[in-house]
């Protein structure tokens, strides 16, 4: 590798580690005329025990504590906790590979509604890490996608084209369309999770569904559990393999 990319890849690890230090910021919200994200978390979990819509999502970015990129803790799901959007039957979500956010898993599309769940499965193979993912009670075979590293991240496809990527410099302009909240305990009061708790090892991940849209980040709402922010050192490392990847890639078309 040459020296300017060894370069480009100290500052990179610098950025990250100086990420990885900021404080959580405050989310913002627009208004809809819908019930509002917080509202939603008062009616699943009980106002007293909700998380705060604002002050308790997580940190754009990657990184401990940040939403960007994650990895799995054990055994997984994802469930569908609220869907408040006229892109309701259309939208598709899903797991991404960091390394190449074009190798995606499509895990809940269209019609499926709250409480569908999906079991996710993360398996060390030769290559990288085979994500598979089931939906719980139907009869449609697993599916899967052989990612670079046991880093993830998560998507939001919508029927007028956009993807939204929980890392937001993918995204288009840099919006950031998806907040994540992780657990404490609480427990499910009403909705497909009911009657379980909302683990340290869990999340929520709460979109808008619109590029510019009214900014409610109610539209697709999802419990994943078993799961948790990418270390910093994970983050570094998944970061020089996408400069190696490039470079590679760089050699092949001088080589043509």
């Amino acid at each position: 590798m040459k020296r300017s990319t060894w370069i480009c890849a100290a500052i990179g690890f610098a950025a990250l580690a100086g990420v990885a230090r900021q404080a959580s910021a405050a989310c913002s919200f627009g208004s809809s005329g819908e019930p509002s994200l917080q509202q939603s978390f008062d009616t699943l979990f009980g106002s007293a025990n909700a998380p705060d819509a604002v002050n308790d999502c997580l940190a754009d970015g990657v990184g401990p504590n940040h939403d960007g990129v994650w990895q799995s803790t054990g055994a997984s799901s994802a469930t569908i906790l609220l869907e408040l959007a006229g892109f309701a039957d259309f939208n598709f979500f899903g797991l991404y590979d960091p390394a190449n956010p074009a190798n995606r898993l499509d895990v809940f599309a269209g019609r499926l509604g709250p409480g569908a769940t999906a079991s996710l499965t993360f398996t060390n193979v030769a290559g990288g890490t085979q994500v598979t993912m089931s939906i719980v009670g139907s009869p449609a075979p697993a599916r899967s996608a052989v990612f670079l590293s046991e880093a993830f991240g998560f998507f939001l496809t919508t029927p007028e084209g956009n993807t939204f990527f929980t890392q937001s410099s993918l995204n288009q302009g840099g919006v950031d369309r998806s907040y994540a909240y992780r657990g404490a305990g609480q427990w499910f009061q009403r909705g497909g999770a009911l009657g379980t708790q909302f683990g340290v090892d869990d999340a929520i991940l709460a979109y808008e569904d619109l590029l510019h849209g009214d900014n409610d980040f109610q539209d697709f709402v999802v419990l994943v559990r078993g799961i948790e922010p990418i270390p910093l050192p994970a983050a570094a490392l998944l970061f020089l393999s996408g400069l190696i990847g490039l470079r590679a890639r760089g050699e092949r078309r001088k080589a043509v």
